[in-house]
């Protein structure tokens, strides 16, 4: 389960004012990039996808490879996939030989915050109890499947535009996905679907998922059923006063668009007991 992790990329800092005390950054990190017009340089989306095929398989491994921030794993589409929803979706392929689960995305086993749990030891905990690893920081990838992660307050990319490596070059995976959230999108014009990438960039690059909820909620009212599900899940996974009615009329927004996942939160949750 390596699925292709998404595009482009452009440039500058990963803290900004966004609170990242708890994940201890440190530090600036020069990005290599180069031109796209040269015929040594590689579309970081479609290197991404090459160098998660080269992981390296283990008849003993799980090995799941999906875009995250410490508090939220997404699937390819940028929709968040809950604690609930991944433990399901791995629980069918875990076989007597399979002895841990990998989960092949930045920050999955680092607790964003003090008293509170990894995404990697959350889907333990819901699947019973089975070992679940994560990775540690930002996730880089090399050609050969092998990969390190890193700590840095900003990362600086020489020039702009969509994120090309050199031929065979080591590639950040979090700015893959992330670059949307460098555009400056008018939220009354801009397109539902890129307001919608921008706002995970905010959660996944630049770990702010305050400025992604806001984000989400602004590309939901131009349209995007999937902005309407993530504002959702983080409005309820919050908990604060009104979160849970502005949660629902969030679903009931990706509902009235035709989403099926939000259409199925909202009945679940209509039909949860009342505390």
């Amino acid at each position: 389960m390596k699925p292709a992790l998404l595009a482009l990329c452009l440039l500058s800092p990963t803290a900004l004012a966004c609170d990242t005390t708890s994940l201890e950054l440190s530090g600036s990190l020069a990005l290599e990039t180069c031109p796209r017009a040269s015929a040594d340089c590689t579309n970081a989306s479609q290197a991404l996808y090459e160098y998660m095929e080269a992981v390296p398989d283990s008849e003993t491994t799980y090995t799941v490879g999906l875009h995250a921030s410490p508090w939220h794993l997404y699937d390819g589409q940028m929709r968040i996939l809950t604690i609930d929803d991944a433990a399901a979706a791995i629980r069918g392929g875990l076989t007597d030989a399979i002895e841990r689960v990998e989960l092949l995305g930045s920050w999955t086993g680092v607790a964003p915050g003090p008293g509170e749990s990894s995404l990697a030891d959350r889907l333990s905990t819901a699947l019973d109890g089975f070992p679940v690893t994560g990775e540690d920081g930002f996730l880089w990838l090399s050609a050969d499947g092998s990969r390190r992660t890193t700590r840095q307050a900003f990362t600086v990319r020489e020039g702009a535009g969509p994120y090309f490596v050199p031929r065979d070059g080591e590639l950040i995976t979090s700015l893959v996905a992330g670059w949307p959230a460098y555009l400056e999108l008018d939220p009354d014009e801009g397109d539902p679907e890129l307001l919608m990438r921008a706002a995970a960039g905010w959660d996944i690059w630049f770990l702010c998922p305050d400025k992604a909820l806001a984000g989400f909620e602004r590309a939901a009212r131009k349209g995007s059923a999937i902005a309407a599900y993530n504002a959702a899940i983080m409005r309820l996974e919050r908990g604060d006063d009104g979160d849970a009615d502005a949660g629902l009329a969030l679903l009931e927004r990706g509902a009235s668009l035709g989403d099926a996942r939000s259409r199925d939160r909202l009945e679940a949750e209509r039909s949860r007991p009342q505390e």
